[in-house]
């Protein structure tokens, strides 16, 4: 029985392959309001929040990174902002759009809005 199991699992990719999946680093910004308006548009640090798919949505962290896991390396990701209850922005991301496909680092603020790259340390590392 052993054997037969064996055979499949070697006959078919998707028991042998193991699913990868990457991460995102949120990266802390102020929690003071942007002082003039910008092509990042206006926010409240207070109510910012952040999704992506259909995950739930986080406040913006302030003083720690928070880190999001488990995310498809081959899917493409929906990534959310809202403040004040609107959306503010949305854009969509590859995993494979980046040199070192599994870790990324996202950045907001008012001025350049959101910033998706990949790991840097010490600026981005996820604990």
């Amino acid at each position: 029985m052993a054997i037969v199991f064996l055979v499949a699992a070697l006959l078919c990719p998707t028991l042998s392959a193991q699913v990868k999946s990457g991460t995102v680093c949120v990266i802390p910004n102020s929690d003071k309001p942007p002082t003039r308006i910008s092509p990042g548009g206006e926010y409240n640090p207070a109510t910012l929040l952040l999704k992506i798919d259909k995950g739930p949505a986080i406040h913006w962290p302030h003083k720690e990174v928070v880190k999001i896991e488990d995310l498809d390396l081959k899917e493409r990701h929906l990534v959310a902002l809202f403040s004040d209850g609107k959306r503010i922005q949305s854009f969509w991301f590859r995993f494979a759009e980046f040199k070192s496909a599994d870790h990324l680092c996202i950045s907001f603020d008012g001025y350049q809005g959101v910033n998706l790259q990949q790991a840097n340390p010490p600026y981005c590392t996820c604990k």
